[in-house]
């Protein structure tokens, strides 16, 4: 039996389609705070205090370095869930034993997207839709079950 079959019977995979749903959300998210970022030096404008330049300062390098960080590391959240990925109902698994994705995972999964975005993408549409960086981190995208429901009196 090939991988891909063995896949697609023990795991719930998540579509191409919400993937990229869910990449866009956390790019959005990403170019948020980069946006953040650059509205910092309009607002630096008008202050001209030697203190409120320092300020500004590390508030640049915060957002830049929060920015990156959740690029890198946004699927070690909580149930291997980004924003991106909690909006679309899917998380990020160990594959082939489904454990939660780690730090280091994470960063393994991120580093080839930042680096090899479309075709890493490409890998989505075929076989198991690994990308080379679920490859790398042996990890995989399913769907995630649905919450379960609590009754109120």
């Amino acid at each position: 039996m090939n991988d891909s079959v063995s896949a697609s019977a023990g795991y719930d995979l998540a579509s191409p389609g919400k993937r990229l749903l869910g990449y866009v959300i956390d790019i959005a998210v990403v170019f948020f705070l980069l946006f953040l970022k650059g509205l910092l030096d309009y607002v630096a404008v008008y202050f001209s205090s030697a203190g409120s330049a320092v300020v500004f300062h590390y508030l640049h390098f915060l957002l830049f370095w929060l920015a990156l960080g959740y690029m890198l590391f946004c699927d070690a959240l909580p149930n291997g869930q980004s924003l991106g990925k909690r909006l679309c109902r899917t998380s990020v698994v160990g594959y082939p034993y489904p454990t939660n994705c780690s730090v280091f995972q994470s960063f393994l999964r991120n580093v080839p997207k930042l680096l090899f975005s479309l075709l890493d993408g490409l890998f989505v549409l075929f076989g198991m839709r690994r990308r080379l960086g679920d490859m790398l981190a042996k990890t995989i995208v399913i769907n995630s079950p649905p919450a379960p429901r609590t009754e109120t009196a």
